[in-house]
């Protein structure tokens, strides 16, 4: 007998083993990420897929992201330690969907009540699947951000393009001067995109080479001008905003002064760029959006011809408010014929009542304190490249809570931009920094 023979069959039977791990791993993986494909293709497809007048395939999407919790079999150890992640925030969830049964009592159309507690049962659908990811194949976690950029270049800024070189597809992707989408109002496709720009930003600042940072430097590039044609100026302006302050951010933990030198002075560069031929360059690009610019920066907000009609919703949800102000008029009654109030706290107020009110007040400070504390320990030196990627995530959520304030307010069409994001962050938070290989 060859005495090598012994360790070669040895060797060569871990190779087989090794192999077969690696196969089964790669299987594993493509069959978490088909739910997850699914749901964030929906998000971005609201229009096309309707099912009816109140009803569409972006709403019955999350239905396949239960399949992994009953299939895949969770240690109970590992789902309450994920629970502990986010129990702040589904305790107030909980008090919210409790609260919007309550408020049926004094409810003219009680199916409206699925607009409030559909965002609040959502990211608990999401919380199911990711338990499982972040169990079987934690290192899928790290590619969520990246398949919600790719379903904004598919779905808002290929499209977006593809019209201005082909104007019969205007029609189609309803391009006025505001871009919609796939979405049903342009406020929504705007709220979409600033949820996207700060993951791209996170891209950018953090390319190796030199190759890959002109490639994200011309996608966000593309994101900026797809959220320009979508026409928010609030979202418009939040954006630049979060990603200047993100990308100054990730200068300033670099500790390198010279990086910190440069990155401040292109900012303040682009900002004079901008106050000096921003509105010149706006009515190049869309007049009609140059415009209302011109509009608000010359006469202020209060110029602005939607702020009179949005201060009688305002004052019409106060006083629906103050007559039930215990459990609300009812969960996601319109105002004066509009789906919503314009104001989220006081859409909540006129519809669940006081403690509804404090409860989504509660929560959008929860994300935006999480949000803070992460970029101070980030720009403290504390952590790696993922926790850069946790902060991306928290900025794209803070984005999502500040532009909802006053357009949208959670509403069952966008809100699953802001959970997937923000659990997503939740979720890499708390993964190991070793061993993200799939079990």
């Amino acid at each position: 007998m060859n005495p090598g023979s012994g360790p070669d069959l040895y060797s060569g039977h871990a190779q087989s083993l090794n192999r077969e791990k690696r196969s089964a791993s790669k299987f594993v993986a493509l069959m978490l990420s088909v739910p997850l494909i699914i749901y964030i293709s929906s998000l971005w497809l609201v229009r096309p897929l309707s099912l009816g007048d109140t009803f569409s395939f972006t709403l019955a999407a999350p239905g396949v992201l239960v399949l992994s919790i009953l299939i895949v079999r969770i240690p109970r150890a590992h789902f309450l330690t994920s629970l502990s992640r986010v129990g702040i925030e589904f305790g107030l969830l909980f008090l919210i969907i409790c609260l919007s049964v309550l408020s049926l009592v004094n409810s003219n159309d009680p199916i409206r009540s699925f607009r409030i507690i559909f965002p609040s049962v959502l990211p608990m659908t999401l919380f199911l699947h990711l338990v499982v990811v972040s169990y079987v194949s934690p290192g899928q976690l790290q590619k969520i951000p990246r398949m919600m950029i790719v379903g904004a270049f598919i779905f808002s800024v290929l499209p977006g393009l593809l019209a201005l070189v082909l104007p019969p597809l205007s029609s189609y992707l309803a391009v006025t001067y505001r871009v919609r989408g796939f979405f049903e109002n342009s406020i929504q496709h705007s709220i979409a995109l600033g949820v996207i720009v700060p993951l791209v930003v996170v891209e950018f600042a953090t390319a190796r080479t030199g190759k890959a940072k002109a490639v994200w430097a011309i996608c966000l590039l593309l994101m900026a001008f797809t959220t320009f044609r979508a026409g928010s100026k609030s979202v418009l302006g939040i954006s630049f905003g979060s990603g200047m302050l993100l990308y100054a951010l990730l200068a300033f933990r670099s500790r390198n002064f010279i990086r910190i030198l440069f990155v401040l002075i292109g900012i303040v560069l682009l900002a004079v760029f901008l106050w000096l031929f921003g509105l010149q360059l706006a009515e190049m690009l869309n007049p009609v959006i140059a415009e209302k610019l011109r509009s608000i920066i010359e006469g202020g907000v209060s110029n602005y011809q939607s702020i009179d009609s949005r201060k009688l919703l305002w004052q019409e949800a106060i006083n629906q408010g103050k007559r039930h102000w215990i459990v609300g008029s009812g969960a996601g009654e319109m105002v004066l014929g509009i789906s919503h109030s314009h104001n989220l706290v006081l859409d909540y107020f006129k519809g669940i009542g006081v403690f509804g009110a404090a409860a989504i007040l509660l929560l959008c400070l929860t994300i935006l304190t999480r949000t803070a504390f992460k970029a101070v320990s980030v720009v403290a030196g504390n952590g790696d490249e993922l926790d850069v990627r946790v902060l991306a995530c928290y900025f794209a959520s803070a984005n999502y809570v500040v532009c909802s304030q006053l357009s949208d307010c959670f509403g069952p069409s966008t809100v699953g931009f802001l959970w997937i994001v923000y659990l997503s962050g939740r979720f890499l938070e708390g993964s190991p920094r070793s061993g993200l290989t799939p079990r």
